[in-house]
């Protein structure tokens, strides 16, 4: 009993709270970059002007909305805002260890817990406010779910409909939810004993998240047609060294990934091998499914559709934790020896961890360069367009807050400021100095000449570079 208690409330709270301090630590360390201000901009405006953005947006409106009622309380700070993200994602350490206890044993729950903790892969998206922590607590209360009414049988009300809600949450929080579904759907469909079985479950899971996700169904639908034919803003993968890279960013650093990547090729053949001798075949075969086939699908379907991005791949990221520690508890099996590889593996992902990881986007320190170079006889241009929310996050707050986009251009103007993708439009001759903030711009406006043509008519006076992808040109005129 007392067993019970502990593997049951103490070691799963006790990760929750390791989870919670070790991701706090240096929540607001990073600048708020990439998408963060677009989701931070668009979820502190109105509904109905939030709304207005789901036609055309690349991401489902659930963290959207959870953010917007959230920003109402607690503002719009790099820490208030990223904080679901580590709630979320300290959460899902819950639902890790639960899956490896529940279906497996103490040990695996254990092992997959301490990859989970000290994953960087994990610490990234838990300091990032968008939807991607979120979607790897409802793809793990999913699987959870799923695996108490497949594998244990357990077929309550109330399973079930913790199981529909979350499956119904997950694709209303980003379109890759449905590659969890597929898993689903597919694994009991290949297995006629399980087909045979719950073929009554697969309706009512069809008809259930048709129902609930018919007010939606439409614009994925237009998002995946223009992603076919339009193409994403991903390129196809350069060859196998992608698929490594993958494996080596889910598993801290190379050497890590090295032995990670041994244990699950071991590991693999011996679950294949020595299927028999399992006690836990039907749950190790659920396992298998929800890492290796969607990770092997997207990278060779991104050769054609590009989709083999970290993010993308949150909800395998869980599936990785628990394959691993099932592998590493599978090669040795005698009770002398059997915690050296896991213990040696889980020591590899301890000693590379990087609670304060960069994210490599130093908006902060950019924007308090630029104020420290204008005055009132420069003239600042900040390119791309595309960067202009995460500029003007931190170049005034208050600008931040406004949803009429020309008002917030026309103040900037005021200011000697102008956000660009070309200099069409802008007056720049006057200027006897120019400070041109480059974000990537040749990314996002290929071709923009901007920079070449400012080298032709004026003289580059200085040039700082701040990590990753931030230049501060400074221009004299001649």
């Amino acid at each position: 009993m007392k067993r019970t208690y502990y593997t049951a409330f103490i070691i799963p709270l006790l990760f929750l709270i390791l989870n919670l301090v070790l991701k706090g630590l240096f929540l607001g360390s990073n600048s708020l970059g990439g998408d963060e201000p677009f989701s931070v901009y668009h979820s502190q405006q109105s509904l109905s002007n939030l709304f207005a953005i789901f036609q055309n947006e690349n991401n489902p409106p659930l963290h959207f909305i959870l953010l917007h009622y959230w920003i109402k309380f607690f503002g719009i700070s790099e820490l208030s805002v990223r904080l679901p993200s580590l709630i979320f994602s300290a959460l899902t350490a819950i639902f890790v260890y639960k899956i490896g206890l529940r279906f497996f044993n103490l040990r695996v729950a254990i092992y997959a817990s301490i990859l989970f903790l000290f994953s960087n892969y994990q610490f990234t998206f838990a300091h990032e406010a968008r939807a991607y922590a979120l979607m790897g607590l409802l793809t793990a209360v999913s699987m959870y779910y799923y695996m108490e009414i497949i594998i244990s049988k357990n077929r309550s009300n109330w399973k079930l409909c913790w199981f529909l809600l979350a499956n119904t949450l997950l694709i209303y929080t980003h379109f890759f939810g449905f590659f969890v579904l597929f898993i689903q759907f597919f694994f009991i469909l290949v297995q006629r004993d399980l087909l045979r079985e719950y073929y009554k479950f697969l309706m009512l899971f069809v008809g259930v998240l048709l129902l609930t996700y018919s007010p939606y169904l439409w614009i994925t639908l237009l998002r995946f047609t223009h992603s076919t034919q339009g193409g994403t803003w991903l390129t196809p993968p350069s060859g196998i060294s992608e698929f490594y890279e993958m494996l080596r960013v889910f598993s801290n650093a190379p050497v890590t990934a090295v032995f990670t990547i041994a244990a699950l090729v071991i590991g693999l053949v011996l679950l294949i091998i020595k299927h028999k001798q399992n006690p836990n075949r039907l749950a190790t075969r659920l396992i298998i499914c929800w890492f290796y086939i969607p990770f092997v699908f997207m990278f060779v379907i991104s050769f054609w559709i590009p989709m083999f991005l970290d993010r993308y791949l949150m909800f395998i990221s869980i599936g990785f934790c628990i394959v691993v520690a099932l592998s590493v508890d599978f090669i040795i099996q005698k009770p002398k020896f059997q915690y050296i590889i896991p213990s040696f593996i889980c020591l590899l992902f301890i000693a590379s961890v990087k609670p304060n990881k960069s994210n490599k986007r130093e908006v902060r320190e950019t924007v308090a360069l630029v104020k420290s170079l204008e005055n009132d006889s420069t003239l600042v241009l900040v390119a791309p367009v595309h960067f202009s929310l995460n500029f003007i996050y931190y170049y005034d707050r208050s600008l931040f807050g406004k949803s009429d986009a020309q008002f917030v251009q026309n103040e900037l103007n005021k200011r000697q400021l102008y956000c660009i993708n070309s200099l069409e439009g802008v007056n720049y001759n006057p200027w006897k100095r120019i400070v041109l903030v480059d974000a990537a711009s040749n990314f996002s406006a290929p071709n923009n000449n901007i920079l070449n043509t400012l080298n032709a008519e004026y003289n580059q006076t200085n040039k700082q570079h701040i990590e990753e992808i931030f230049d501060v040109y400074e221009f004299g005129k001649r």
